[in-house]
């Protein structure tokens, strides 16, 4: 009876200790499900030795007896902590801020993802090598839903992501990289958000904002609309007043119809303090004390075209475009030049698709572009597109940039001013416009040039008066000094015109073409023989045989003529900028050639009993060129 008693106090402790260690366990499970709150408690997921875990559940055989198992998901935990939506005036871009930690310990940086990024969970690498995810074809989407259950009540944050005016409520904004200038109380918290690049697009808050401090951003904007026009008289005023007008036609650009269709190209050798000068015209956008992060020509072009759209209403500038001794590379920069330049005339960009093959928006350009060069573009429908404005050794005066240089912080407060006037006078500005820019146009028009040039000194010339009339009621200018600044403008608008023109002309590819052609024949690399009856001397001394002449033209080879000046291009390590087919249609259309029948740009002829066709050149200019010029009769 005494060993019967003993063995069941002796069970009767096992019992006891086996209850207590179940009820240990359990409070431990408990204590880590609390330590994630009740979201998880709700989601199903836990953690569990620093794991975040799941529960399975699971039946015998014949449906009886549910058992749980525990497994393991990976060894950190997350939550989206923040959704960013990123308007840019055309997409909405969904980002998501997510933080972490690991073994449910550590603290992990935040990460910011594309929401369609989200469920790849490809975004871990960023945490680098110890946060891992156990194995299991369906873990990953687990821990998706893991997450996105532990992110309860996620604040929302709408942003805009480009710069430049936007209606927002009714009313008209100026956007920039530290928000909204001319909100107002009804519109207290616009936030803009700009690639880091892009972050120094950042303008001082408008004056008006500032009630409690009116006395101070009165000054603050007086000595800004003071150092702007300072920047006048840094240097030769055919260089400055140029860029003045840009610097104010920039917040105007999408609101003018049409849009501004050039660029401005801002040339000069290594030395002339080009670079200096776009960067102080662009600190009157923001901090721009330094030429890191601007846009140049080793970007692809797909990005400078995204920046072009994204900077609207304001400067985007792209620096060095200079010479290069590789071939390719120098092809490269040309032709990322010419794209962007033909787009920012034209306000056009790429067609894209999405992935299904849907239309995408269009990138065009929002703003006005600057470039900074070495060398000037080759094309002549290019050079219609620019302002080049040449600098020159001694243009700039060293001491006076020096100077506006260390208040270059004052600009952007001229710069919100303007804005803030342009704001309040926006109907008036986009009423006057067309009819001031057809009578500037014909004015400008009037003097034979380019019929693109006209554009464009009509263009600076609208803004010229605009911003002077604004630095009047600013009582920072006089009327007369309006008056004087204008006039002064416009002459330096037609000179501009003037040599623009006449680098067009130069860089004509059909004068182009034969002043090679004349070239080679001096040079003996190319030869024309008299044409059949004709008591003509062979012209040139080389095997390199393309056409005849007599007293009535030229009769040129096709194939042969355009092989020659290709190749002197390829020695001179240019290239031709048409194709063959291309050109001989421009020779065509201009009535330097004689067409066939049918409007071809060739004809057959018979040279003794043989048919050739040829191009019959009947220009008397060009006759003279490669003829009686190289004949001496």
């Amino acid at each position: 009876m005494a060993t019967d008693k003993h063995r069941d106090n002796r069970t009767d402790e096992i019992k006891q200790k086996v209850k207590a260690r179940v009820a240990q366990e359990a409070e431990i499970i408990n204590a880590e499900k609390h330590d994630k709150g009740s979201g998880e408690e709700q989601s199903g997921y836990f953690v569990k030795s620093g794991y975040w875990c799941r529960v399975k559940r699971t039946r015998g055989k014949g449906g009886a007896d549910e058992h749980e198992q525990t497994i393991g998901l990976c060894n950190f935990t997350a939550r989206i902590v923040e959704e960013n939506i990123i308007d840019d005036g055309q997409d909405s871009q969904h980002l998501f801020r997510i933080e972490g930690k690991l073994y449910d310990k550590y603290p992990l940086q935040k990460v910011d993802i594309p929401a369609e990024r989200f469920a790849g969970l490809t975004w871990i690498s960023k945490w680098g090598s110890r946060a891992c995810l156990e194995p299991g074809q369906t873990v990953r989407d687990y821990v998706r839903h893991a997450i996105q259950k532990a992110s309860i009540n996620t604040p929302v944050k709408t942003h805009y992501g480009h710069t430049g005016w936007r209606e927002i409520n009714g009313r008209w904004v100026y956007l920039h990289a530290g928000g909204a200038i001319g909100a107002g109380p009804d519109l207290p918290d616009v936030s803009v958000k700009l690639s880091k690049e892009l972050d120094r697009y950042s303008l001082p808050p408008s004056p008006l904002s500032n009630s409690g401090q009116s006395e101070k951003a009165a000054d603050a904007e007086k000595s800004g609309l003071e150092a702007s026009l300072r920047f006048l008289e840094i240097g030769s005023r055919a260089v400055t007043l140029p860029l003045f007008c840009l610097v104010y036609m920039a917040p105007l650009t999408t609101l003018l119809n049409p849009m501004p269709n050039f660029s401005f190209y801002l040339f000069g050798q290594s030395g002339t303090l080009k670079t200096t000068v776009a960067l102080l015209a662009l600190a009157h956008f923001g901090r721009f004390s330094g030429a890191e992060c601007l846009s140049n020509f080793d970007d692809t072009p797909g990005m400078l075209e995204k920046r072009s759209f994204t900077l609207k209403d304001t400067i985007h500038v792209i620096d060095d475009y200079h010479p290069s001794s590789n071939r390719k590379a120098a092809e490269s920069k040309e032709g990322t030049a010419q794209r962007m330049i033909r787009g920012s005339s034209n306000r056009t960009a790429r067609g894209r698709l999405n992935s299904d093959l849907s239309e995408k928006g269009r990138y065009e350009p929002r703003g006005m572009m600057l470039m900074t060069a070495e060398e000037q573009p080759t094309l002549e429908s290019t050079l219609a597109r620019v302002c080049i404005i040449e600098v020159t050794e001694g243009d700039v005066d060293r001491d006076k940039l020096s100077n506006i240089q260390a208040e270059a912080d004052k600009l952007p407060f001229a710069m919100v001013s303007f804005i803030h006037w342009i704001q309040e006078n926006m109907e008036e500005v986009k009423e006057t416009f067309p009819a001031r820019f057809r009578a500037l146009r014909a004015k400008a028009a009037a003097e034979g040039f380019h019929k693109k040039l006209p554009e464009q000194a009509a263009f600076m010339g609208f803004t010229l008066e605009t911003v002077v009339t604004f630095f009047c009621e600013k009582n920072v200018m006089t009327p007369e000094a309006a008056k004087s600044i204008v006039a002064e403008g416009w002459c330096i608008f037609r000179q501009l015109a003037k040599q623009q023109q006449q680098r067009i002309e130069e860089d004509d590819p059909v004068s182009l073409f034969f002043e090679v052609i004349s070239i080679l024949l001096i040079q003996g690399q190319a030869r024309l023989e008299s044409y059949p009856g004709f008591s003509g001397e062979r012209i040139g001394a080389s095997e390199q045989h393309i056409g005849w002449y007599d007293a009535a033209g030229i009769y040129l080879m096709p194939a042969a003529a355009w092989y020659v000046v290709q190749r002197r291009c390829i020695s001179e390590n240019t290239h031709f900028p048409f194709t063959k087919n291309t050109f001989f249609k421009m020779l065509k259309n201009r009535g330097i050639i004689i067409p066939g029948p049918n409007g071809e740009t060739s004809i057959v002829v018979k040279v003794g009993k043989k048919p050739v066709r040829v191009l019959k050149i009947a220009d008397g200019g060009i006759y003279d060129k490669c003829v009686t010029s190289v004949t001496g009769q």
